[in-house]
């Protein structure tokens, strides 16, 4: 019994051994007028069973180079299996081409400068998470050359890219890794320059080649030195270089504080204020350890401001008086000023902060801990201001 099985099985591996297409067939069944030529990626193919058919399967895979329909001139390379299904009587049938990927040809490959432009228009968006943990780069972004470039479509193309860098690992760890990203460059059109990228990093693309135990200090210092904040410090520097000039003086009350703002809001631009916020915001609405970068409340506060203050049709010159009323919450920290309309009310709080010391003292001084503005520009409110044939009514005492 055993002895017949044994036959049955050799003769089974024979008969489906003997029903395989050969090369040629499996050559004529996939050429067309655009074929160029036809390689196999291996020298003989694999006998698969589909559940779903009930069905024995030849599946060989294919290096397949076409003459582009869509885009005269250039080869793209199918890359996929030709799969052919058991039909009885030592036979197999052509079945379908199953596609893998594509690749083109005769298409020049970015260059240096390509990719150096893309990646650098946001360096946020190529680093990923690692943007604010890089505290060193060593080497790179450079080309993986092993790896050569995929293009998916000729719009687009995939390479890899990899840096040296010291980063932060822990609270009191610094790991030095080579990284590996995935990059891909888009376009709209075959003739036009690179339009957008995308770039993707992860664990196990990361590999770490020493590791550095470092003090909770040392590690505040450091992070102060991650690609993210020295190139926001950067962008910052250059910002601020530009701003206009404007004398800030030390302020001895909240009173003083909220008269120099008033005026600035009054006579000002948004490029003023800038220059005023920078030099008298309370230190948790700046970025640690920067005189040019707002923190992101600080941001907001800022862009809320310009927006009310100088971005509509009516202003805060337009609303408030210079000699200006407050209302009953104010106090010597928070300073209420009236609109010239009713309950409308814009707000300046102050408050001690340390900044820095002389002699072991600390040095006290009044910073800006809010700016809250507010300035109608409702038709009602345009209508009210409007109905004054003299502006002089609305602030007699100006």
């Amino acid at each position: 019994m055993k002895k017949n099985l044994f036959l049955f099985l050799l003769l089974s591996m024979s008969f489906f051994s003997m029903a395989q297409p050969s090369d040629a067939v499996i050559r004529k069944d996939l050429t067309n007028p655009n074929t160029i030529d036809i390689k196999f990626t291996k020298t003989t193919g694999t006998r698969q069973w589909n559940s779903s058919s009930g069905n024995w399967e030849y599946v060989r895979g294919v290096h397949i180079r076409l003459k582009s329909k869509e885009y005269p001139g250039l080869v793209v390379k199918v890359v996929g299996d030709a799969v052919y299904q058991y039909v009885g009587a030592a036979k197999y049938s052509y079945q379908k081409f199953r596609t893998g990927y594509n690749e083109w040809e005769g298409i020049p490959n970015p260059t240096d400068a390509d990719i150096e432009k893309m990646i650098s228009s946001d360096w946020g968006k190529f680093y990923g998470y690692m943007f604010r943990r890089i505290v060193k780069l060593n080497n790179g972004p450079t080309l993986v050359k092993d790896k050569n470039f995929t293009w998916n479509n000729p719009n687009q193309v995939l390479f890899f890219m990899k840096i040296n860098a010291d980063v932060i690992e822990t609270n009191t760890i610094i790991q030095t890794v080579e990284q590996e990203y995935e990059v891909r460059l888009y376009r709209d059109n075959i003739k036009d320059p690179w339009k957008s990228f995308m770039a993707t990093s992860g664990g196990a693309n990361t590999k770490v080649l020493s590791t550095l135990e470092v003090t909770e200090g040392k590690m505040r210092e450091l992070e102060k030195k991650t690609l993210a904040y020295t190139m926001a410090e950067e962008i910052a520097l250059k910002e601020v270089a530009g701003l206009p000039e404007l004398k800030v003086p030390d302020f001895n009350t909240g009173k003083e504080m909220a008269d120099f703002f008033h005026d600035l809001l009054r006579n000002g631009n948004p490029e003023l204020l800038k220059v005023a916020m920078l030099k008298t915001l309370a230190p948790h609405l700046m970025v640690d350890g920067s005189k040019t970068q707002f923190s992101w409340q600080g941001k907001e506060i800022y862009d809320k401001t310009v927006k009310e203050a100088f971005g509509g049709d009516m202003k805060y010159k337009d609303q408030y008086c210079i000699n200006y009323y407050t209302t009953s919450l104010t106090s010597k920290s928070y300073i209420y000023i009236q609109s010239v309309i009713d309950k409308t009310v814009t707000v300046i709080g102050t408050g001690m902060y340390n900044d820095g010391y002389k002699e072991g003292v600390p040095l006290q001084k009044v910073k800006l801990v809010r700016l809250d503005v507010s300035v109608r520009q409702d038709p009602d409110a345009v209508n009210f201001l409007n109905s004054f044939s003299n502006k002089s009514k609305l602030c007699p005492n100006d």
